[in-house]
């Protein structure tokens, strides 16, 4: 047998060294390209949906109409994640104006240390912000709100270009609100629930034209979000 190689002979054999993934920051374009494609994926589960109806199954349909909740709930949540670690960014390198609830981050010593040490390198930034935020779901409204205060994007701006009606008596606000409750609502009871409703175990229905709705609605949402993002 050949000699061993002396980098690996220092390393315990049988173990791997740990490597940290880079944290990246992308772009807008980028950031809406990712969630466009998510939502492609989504939409084309309708084909798969629309045969079970065709052949008398609608049971599985409605799996397939489920899953695309919960889908599409993952891909506005992922969209939020990253924008927030977009928004933040430009924050710290001062391209976006600093919100208030920026400046009340709160920041573990351990990152501070890492801050010190890093210098000019900004990469301790993004990796406390993914932290931060991984394990975190935004897609309620009461989280959504809280992003787009942290952000500083107007949510009555939002609203008022997603959900206006004439002669509508409901305010715009409210209806975002409601929506998204009940989007966040039903992704919980097919998650967390099998479908089914605590009270009597009930399966709750999901029909093609429901989440056809949410699917247009979240896509007009994300697509004012946008907007207003790349005209900060």
């Amino acid at each position: 047998m050949g000699e061993r190689s002396l980098d690996l002979a220092s390393r315990r054999e049988g173990t791997r060294e740990k490597v940290s993934p880079a944290i990246v920051k992308f772009c807008l374009n980028e950031i809406k390209e990712h969630f466009d494609e998510n939502l492609g994926y989504i939409r084309e589960q309708f084909c798969m949906a629309d045969e079970r109806v065709e052949n008398g199954k609608e049971d599985e349909a409605e799996n397939i109409w489920s899953a695309q909740i919960v889908f599409l709930e993952s891909a506005f949540d992922f969209y939020l994640h990253e924008l927030t670690k977009f928004g933040l960014s430009e924050m710290f390198t001062g391209n976006w104006q600093k919100t208030e609830k920026y400046s009340n981050l709160s920041i573990k010593m351990s990152i501070v240390d890492k801050a010190l040490n890093a210098r000019e390198d900004s990469a301790w930034f993004l990796e406390f912000v993914d932290e931060f935020y991984r394990e975190i779901t935004l897609v309620s409204y009461q989280s959504v709100k809280d992003q787009m205060n942290l952000l500083g994007l107007n949510l009555q701006e939002i609203a008022d270009a997603v959900f206006y009606e004439r002669d509508s008596s409901v305010k715009t606000k409210d209806k975002m609100e409601s929506f998204l409750k009940g989007l966040y609502h039903r992704r919980n009871v097919i998650a967390h629930q099998s479908g089914r409703r605590h009270s009597d175990a009930r399966r709750e229905e999901v029909t093609k034209d429901m989440v056809e709705n949410y699917i247009n609605g979240i896509e007009k949402i994300v697509g004012k979000i946008q907007e207003m993002a790349k005209n900060k």
